[in-house]
């Protein structure tokens, strides 16, 4: 086993923390403005926001004319994409939940999920029952309740007990199903195949926790990606070994689910908007192409793949 020092050192006071920002070259113009920040952002925090400003991460030096309103800048984006990204993924979430919960509606009495067949492993189909009894429990949702004064089932049916679940529990339900025309046809909606659908709904999973945990996003290697699509029935753009475990890849899967989800979508106006609003961020390390702006697929609403 390696042998490590015990850490020792005490937390820099705020005061403290500016002059050690000033002695390793960092500009700040307003000493004011930026004890506040830190006294409500944490230095630990915007310390990811500096480091692109480095000239030399080891020996702690920033790059001529950097400076913290630089920092706060990049932060303030970061910020403003997980809102973007959060705000789209919920309408996908929704979508997801309505075409799962409705896809076998009309067999078993809207029981379908309870039924070990149509999953592939009996532990992983218990451990999905446990984890939607434990999320129905907790509910604050008024037809769930009316349903358990009214009948005496252990769940209610998909309808509602999928209102229920989180994002992470229904990409566990669609990804342990049997292959079968259900999961197909869940997946073919959004004109993907099984494979990819699955694939895709673990890694908005991962990045809407991200999102609302507030962990950096803009320029982040993501370690649960999304796959590209080999034969999905619309245009989706070409990606790049950088690009698909970035951002760009996740701004791809929600505009492609969006042109299904809500084809007359302004989402590729507002992330223009929003990267046009912060010039200091260079798209490049989020897996942007340099052309991106000229690709169809962010101009219009869904096209056809050819």
């Amino acid at each position: 086993m390696e042998n490590k020092p015990e850490f020792q050192g005490r937390a820099l006071d705020f005061e403290e923390q500016i002059a050690l920002l000033r002695s390793q070259g960092l500009i700040i113009e307003d000493e004011k403005k930026a004890l506040h920040i830190l006294n409500n952002v944490s230095y630990s925090r915007l310390k990811t926001y500096l480091v692109p400003l480095m000239e030399d991460r080891k020996a702690h030096r920033f790059r001529e004319g950097a400076s913290f309103e630089d920092a706060y800048a990049l932060y303030g984006f970061d910020r403003r994409l997980r809102e973007l990204v959060f705000h789209e993924m919920e309408k996908v979430e929704i979508s997801v939940r309505t075409r799962i919960a409705y896809a076998s509606s009309g067999s078993e009495n809207g029981y379908w999920f309870l039924n070990p067949d149509w999953f592939r492993d009996p532990r992983e189909h218990r451990d999905i029952i446990r984890r939607l009894e434990s999320e129905v429990e907790r509910a604050d949702n008024d037809a769930i309740k009316r349903f358990r004064l009214k009948y005496s089932n252990p769940l209610p049916p998909c309808w509602l007990t999928l209102e229920a679940s989180s994002m992470g529990t229904l990409s566990t339900i669609y990804n342990e199903m049997r292959y079968s025309p259900l999961k197909k046809r869940i997946a073919d909606y959004y004109g993907l195949s099984v494979e990819d659908f699955s694939s895709w709904l673990e890694h908005l999973v991962y990045v809407r926790n991200r999102c609302a945990h507030h962990n950096r996003l803009w320029n982040k290697t993501l370690t649960t990606e999304a796959s590209v699509p080999y034969r999905p029935a619309f245009r989706f753009p070409a990606q790049t070994e950088f690009s698909k475990s970035h951002v760009y890849m996740t701004l791809c899967v929600l505009k492609y689910l969006q042109n299904t989800v809500k084809p007359e979508n302004t989402f590729a106006e507002r992330l223009r908007t929003l990267i046009d609003n912060y010039p200091i961020v260079d798209i490049s390390l989020m897996g942007f192409p340099p052309d991106w702006k000229d690709d169809p697929f962010w101009g219009v609403p869904a096209t056809v793949a050819e």
